[in-house]
């Protein structure tokens, strides 16, 4: 870059400059403001803010200008990435010079821009790879109490305005009931939104990082190898109108403006409400603070007033709501309304200092409350985001609460602090109990006290409950003010020796119960089992996240790891698993680590990079695994290991090695009597006799794996013997079964969240109904399949390359090429749901 380098670091003459460059790629038009426009999804209005110098592009948007201008050749030869970098960092200079709240701009993401240079290589007919996970749009709110008081003025007022801006922040300090709001508005416009609207409870993360993955979980979709998880849910949701809510904002304020900027500019029939108590600070953004409950004002207490007229302020009906509730036998008269008004001014119409107050009814006078509320309650006026922290009223409110507990509903309260993700009676009793780790506290709490404590914290609105419509069970939790409330006094009034020992207990309840859940994996139990452990999989992390802070507790972090991978498997967390597992496996196996442990979490680690396409790291996993299995005599985690290698040859085609291992892993679960291992390595046997094309032996190994998974009740895994079986009904040219087995696999693969499983079956079908004749279906198939294959990274190969192979081939002479790459992007197109139901209505 010689001449044209600039002297001057100006974002507005970077942009011009660049964009008004004639085409490297032969194109003697320039592009004018209103193309770039359009490829950056803005105003032409907006371009010429950016290059008047008035207006700084976000990052979404900047990202589109550097892709539009690498894409139209306006980049100098040889220095593109130069260019691109001095752009970037320009931008990134000023806007955080002229930020007001001091928030930083990403660094410029060279990887990105490699990736986008690298796809010029690609060829046009080159399919695209999409999002692979299920995505079914459906209304998923918390459950709303029976009656909402008040804000009818203020859900009118933002609902109209919800029909012209993308994104409404809903701001105010904590407690003014933000997130009952927004759930109350959110539940006014199902019909507006039928096809999707969600609730993202950020309020349960504490890092940034984790944001994108609490979007793909309450989305129930999957991190993908080879996408990133931005473009996993702009894929999935790009062709629905939905509607998020962003809820509890204020602790990753910066991630989460970012989060919704890029999603509003990627899929604009998306709407969001986000709460927090600060506003995003970006360019779409319609911020709406949400005032307090009506209530009386000052004058208006001296005031003679009918019983309609105290019950026309939103505090009083609220306060009488709760309280005939939680205080059947109180009835309200005038003086009591007159209290109540009293009452709820001094705590400013604040909902959750609403519920708290009514909570000590049970106890206390109204005449006392307004009293205790006169010497507790620290009263702060709103203001910017400078001025002081509004969250005091509430803290004061429950701090106010917390000193009318008992000792023992303190330190229950102080204990519960360490769950997270909410948690059970069983739970509580087992983790919060202080005898005999703790014989010099006061107030000693025993099992047999924690049901009565956790009521009396229940009653009183500090702990929360939520009944499981499935199951029928009880789960606790603290909202999240209390938390942070509950563990600031635990960490004020205890040593660090009991610090440690309830989180040790909180682990080792944790650990316990996983060893539980894991033993259910293979049996009919297995999806219930499977959502147990997705119910409590915060608390999981917590103990993970503790044992490696920990050093002494790293083992005890491997074992956990060891056991989760079977759900990270099934659940797609594929991520989640190469972390933990080689993160525990690198500090813990040459210590303290448990041999039957290392082994375990080997073969885990093999099996998670297998699945990937990572065939060496498979092998060398699973080589490890075999190795402290045999040392071990673990005959049943040996045959699982072996079985895993002989997969893994045969992926290499070294059919000679995979017998090997596999004979050897049959005999050994027979040895044993394992029928579960036993299917599952008969299987595998059954797949070598399939490539050796020996398709009656095949057929015959295979079904007796089928017959094995029922007799233990895993349907689940029959999707593998299934598939194999279908090839060997293709082979002997029994087309019309192989349908059949090959439809099997695909609705035995139903349960999984990772679409791995998925592919194998749908490839099978497409291939069949190839040799039927039937090509566009098969096309569409293959596309499907195709999609959920490479989202894992690694090689992608089909799980029968040859028999793929020739299926691509037929097609193709078949089919004119426009319509070949209709069908199949046809099929890459659809989401797992309609895939699966269009290959199970075949």
């Amino acid at each position: 870059m010689e001449n044209d380098k600039y002297t001057n670091d100006w974002p507005h003459e970077w942009i011009k400059k660049i964009r008004t460059r004639p085409s490297r790629k032969g194109t003697f038009k320039k592009m004018r403001q209103v193309d770039l426009a359009k490829r950056a999804g803005v105003d032409p209005r907006t371009v010429q803010q950016w290059e008047n110098g008035d207006r700084l592009p976000s990052i979404g948007s900047l990202k589109q200008i550097i892709q539009a201008f690498w894409e139209e050749g306006l980049f100098l030869e040889d220095a593109a990435i130069e260019e691109a970098t001095m752009l970037w960092n320009t931008v990134k200079r000023f806007s955080e010079a002229r930020s007001a709240s001091g928030r930083e701009f990403a660094d410029f993401d060279q990887t990105w821009f490699n990736t986008l240079m690298a796809s010029e290589t690609v060829q046009p007919e080159a399919v695209k790879e999409v999002s692979t996970t299920l995505f079914k749009a459906a209304i998923r709110l918390r459950n709303r109490p029976t009656t909402f008081v008040g804000r009818h003025q203020s859900r009118e007022v933002l609902t109209e305005k919800l029909l012209d801006h993308a994104l409404i922040s809903i701001i105010g300090p904590g407690g003014i009931g933000k997130t009952s709001f927004a759930t109350e508005v959110a539940s006014t416009l199902t019909a507006r939104f039928s096809q999707g609207i969600y609730m993202f409870e950020f309020g349960t993360i504490h890092d940034a990082h984790d944001v994108y993955p609490l979007l793909l979980s309450t989305l129930g979709l999957t991190s993908q190898g080879k996408m990133s998880d931005e473009a996993v849910i702009i894929e999935a949701i790009r062709h629905y109108e939905l509607l998020f809510i962003f809820d509890n904002c204020e602790h990753i304020i910066d991630t989460i403006a970012e989060v919704a900027e890029f999603l509003l500019m990627e899929t604009p029939d998306l709407r969001i409400i986000t709460t927090s108590r600060e506003p995003l600070n970006i360019t779409q953004e319609l911020v709406y603070r949400l005032p307090p409950l009506s209530y009386p004002a000052e004058e208006d207490l001296s005031d003679v007033h009918t019983e309609s007229e105290w019950m026309s302020y939103e505090a009083i009906q609220l306060f009488v709501e709760r309280a005939s509730v939680l205080v059947p036998h109180f009835v309200p008269t005038l003086s009591h309304l007159k209290q109540i008004g009293a009452i709820c001014r001094k705590i400013e119409g604040l909902p959750l200092a609403i519920k708290l107050t009514v909570a000590r009814m049970n106890m206390l006078s109204l005449g006392q409350i307004e009293e205790r509320l006169t010497q507790q309650l620290t009263l702060l006026t709103s203001g910017k985001r400078t001025a002081g922290p509004r969250h005091q009223t509430l803290r004061s409110t429950i701090d106010w609460s917390y000193h009318l507990l008992t000792g023992k509903e303190r330190l229950l309260l102080q204990r519960l602090s360490v769950f997270a993700g909410g948690f059970t009676l069983e739970a509580a009793e087992a983790i919060c109990i202080c005898e005999p780790d703790l014989p010099g506290q006061k107030d000693p709490m025993t099992v047999e006290d924690v049901l009565d404590l956790l009521s009396g914290l229940v009653n009183k609105s500090l702990v929360s409950t939520e009944v499981d419509s499935h199951h029928g069970s009880i789960r606790y939790s603290l909202l999240e003010a209390i938390k942070e409330y509950a563990t600031d006094k635990w960490n004020e009034q205890s040593d660090d020796e009991k610090r440690s020992t309830l989180s040790m207990r909180h682990m080792e309840y944790y650990k316990g119960y996983l060893i539980q859940a894991e033993a259910r994996f293979r049996t009919i139990e297995r999806e219930r089992s499977i959502e147990s452990v997705r119910t409590e999989y915060a608390n999981l992390s917590a103990a993970l996240q503790w044992c490696y802070a920990h050093v002494y507790s790293r083992a005890s972090g491997l074992h956990l790891a060891a056991h989760l991978y079977g759900f990270w498997l099934h659940e797609g967390r594929l991520k989640d698993g190469l972390f933990w597992l080689e993160r525990f496996l690198h500090v813990e196996e040459s210590n303290d680590g448990s041999a039957r442990d290392c082994a375990k979490a080997w073969h885990g680690l093999g099996i998670i990079q297998f699945v990937q396409g990572n065939i060496q790291s498979g092998m060398d996993a699973a080589t490890r695994s075999v190795e402290l299995a045999l040392e071990q005599q673990d005959n049943s985690l040996s045959a699982s290991s072996l079985r895993l290698l002989a997969f893994i040859y045969i992926r290499q085609n070294d059919l000679q090695k995979a017998e090997a291992m596999a004979q050897q892993s049959v005999e050994l679960a027979r040895s044993i009597n394992d029928s579960w291992n036993l299917a599952s390595s008969l299987h595998a046997y059954g797949k070598i006799r399939l490539e050796q094309q020996r398709y009656t032996e095949a057929s015959n190994l295979l079904e007796e794996s089928v017959r094995l998974f029922q007799m233990v009740k895993d349907p689940w895994e029959l999707s593998g013997p299934y598939e194999c079986l279908g090839y060997a009904a293709l082979k002997r040219g029994a087309i019309n079964q192989a349908v059949e087995y090959f439809k099997k696999c695909i609705a035995a693969s139903q349960i999984y969240r990772g679409s791995w499983v998925l592919s194998r079956g749908v490839e099978g079908l497409g291939i069949t109904l190839c040799a039927r004749g039937a090509l566009m279906e098969a096309a569409l198939l293959l596309g499907a399949a195709e999609k959920r294959r490479q989202s894992y990274g690694g090689d992608n190969q089909p799980s029968f390359p040859e028999e793929y192979l020739e299926c691509v081939e037929a097609i193709h002479q078949g089919l004119q090429q426009h319509e070949w790459q209709i069908w199949w992007n046809k099929g890459a197109d659809m989401s797992q749901a309609r895939v699966l139901a269009y290959a199970l209505e075949l």
